[in-house]
């Protein structure tokens, strides 16, 4: 399935990728690999919602419930990621209050049959087989639901009564590990985006509900005996669309002692945004998290080209993939345990949702009849066809394995991002991310590190003509003095350290 790029960069982001470059350098530059960030990694991944099964399946759009295996789960396979993010609704497995008394679970009126749950069992089985780690986010009371409070919202809302809320998560979790057992759910966090949903005025707005919201959901895991089986990962902040920490650093203060990990959102950098900026930005996240003694992870992200909140203009360019490794690569440069890309495919949160409703941020399309109303319809080759950031992004997700160190390396320019990792089974990965129009040249010291390195390259004239990961392109050798190494303007170089016999 090759895919063309349908549409072409704005005069306004061509001007900033050319200021991004600066003039040639003479000879090679050395990217030293030097002191590590400190952190360990969680996870590299992506937004999976289990929605597929459940609402894509059911429009009578042409796709099929074996499109399940034949296609997400094979290209699941080929991209290995470490981690999910997966959304929960409470409707699903409990439309109706079970009784008045938050205390007492009555099971008999829990519904975890629905074609909803069945869905996210078909991932979380998924994941327990593959070893993925599933970030479970209950992602807020849904409009018209029991649960919902008197908040305004688009389709969920913040909880109006926290002792229920807590009971009806507790239950979902009780199920879900003791009943079901899957060991595969890591962490759970109450609430997608508290600081947007609680307070819908268009600012990010005091934490101090959620943070009693959290304790009370701390409370009754304990009283319940669960809460030594999933890490709370709380926060879940956006950046408030300017890159503020105030919510963060509210979490941070208040909930230290029963937050296991933190994790933030961002949807504010582009093409035209430097290295720096997106350094400061999760650098100050990490700081934050840190001074609990906890790590950060960037829950969700994408890039700043937003027309609303299930489109980017920018979704199908080729240049796509390399900002989205540039971003992921500061990230984890700046501290972060792990990244997670918004969003794994284009697929119908509501089955009953017209085509504007459909969330089309994904690493690949869904059917392409879904698509017949734009003007690019007829270069969609196929269904599930690829977007080129697929590409890009798995290069991340199959070499960034948990337990990784991250090394940053300084390759002297704001629109070229690169990093040493050192996997926990002693293999080096280099990633360079170069935005820029300009051919560079490398090499890497790395303290005497030798052995041979696959070398994998995303360019725009050699992706694969079908939904293969990209080939190794040639073996290196890495001596004493070092890798050398070309970056092609506008391209992702990653380097991979061969098993040693």
């Amino acid at each position: 399935m090759k895919v063309n790029r349908i549409t072409t960069i704005s005069g306004l982001f061509a001007v900033a990728l050319l200021l991004g470059a600066c003039s040639s350098v003479s000879g090679p530059q050395t990217l030293s690999v030097g002191e590590s960030t400190g952190s360990i990694i969680y996870g590299v991944g992506a937004e999976f919602d289990p929605h597929f099964l459940s609402q894509n399946v059911v429009k009578d759009d042409e796709s099929k419930a074996e499109d399940w295996d034949s296609v997400i789960v094979r290209r699941l396979d080929m991209m290995k990621p470490s981690m999910f993010r997966a959304m929960v609704l409470t409707p699903w497995y409990e439309p109706e209050n079970d009784n008045d008394d938050p205390d007492v679970i009555d099971w008999s009126r829990f519904t975890f049959d629905t074609p909803e749950m069945q869905s996210l069992y078909a991932e979380l089985d998924y994941a327990e087989t593959r070893g993925v780690k599933v970030i479970l986010t209950l992602w807020g009371a849904s409009i018209g639901n029991w649960l919902a409070g008197e908040n305004n919202g688009n389709w969920v809302v913040a909880p109006g009564d926290y002792e229920e809320w807590a009971e009806n998560f507790s239950a979902l979790i009780q199920y879900l590990i003791g009943e079901k057992h899957y060991t595969c759910i890591k962490q759970i966090t109450p609430v997608n985006e508290p600081d947007w949903e609680y307070f819908m005025d268009g600012k990010a707005g005091p934490s101090s509900e959620y943070i009693k919201m959290c304790r009370i959901l701390d409370e009754r895991f304990r009283s319940d005996g669960i809460r030594d089986k999933v890490a709370f990962n709380l926060s879940d902040n956006s950046d408030g669309g300017t890159g503020t920490h105030r919510y963060l650093r509210d979490c941070v203060k208040e909930m230290a002692g029963i937050t296991d990990i933190f994790n933030s959102h961002t949807y504010i950098f582009g093409y035209e945004t430097p290295n720096k900026t997106v350094l400061k930005w999760e650098k100050k996240n990490a700081a934050l998290a840190a001074k609990a003694g906890k790590g950060h992870i960037v829950g969700e992200f994408g890039g700043n080209q937003c027309t609303g909140a299930a489109r980017q203009r920018d979704i199908d360019w080729y240049d796509r993939g390399v900002l989205m490794v540039r971003t992921a690569v500061n990230a984890l440069n700046a501290g972060a345990v792990g990244v997670s890309y918004w969003n794994l495919i284009d697929q119908n949160y509501n089955k009953n949702g017209d085509y504007e409703s459909m969330q089309q941020l994904g690493l690949w399309r869904y059917v392409k009849s879904a698509y017949s109303t734009e003007p690019y319809y007829d270069s969609i080759p196929c269904d599930y066809s690829l977007r080129p950031q697929y590409y890009s992004y798995s290069l991340l997700t199959q070499f960034i394995r948990p337990g990784a160190r991250v090394f940053p390396l300084d390759a002297k320019d704001q629109y070229i991002a690169a990093t040493a990792v050192l996997n926990d089974d002693g293999t080096w990965v280099y990633v360079i991310a170069n935005q820029t129009d300009s051919d560079r040249s490398y090499v890497i010291a790395n303290d005497s590190v030798v052995g041979d390195f696959s070398l994998y390259r995303y360019t725009e004239n050699e992706l694969p003509s079908d939904d293969s990961m990209l080939p190794v392109v040639q073996t290196m050798t890495a001596g004493t003095d070092g890798l050398s190494v070309e970056s092609p303007a506008k391209s992702v170089v990653v380097l991979v350290m061969n098993p040693h016999d």
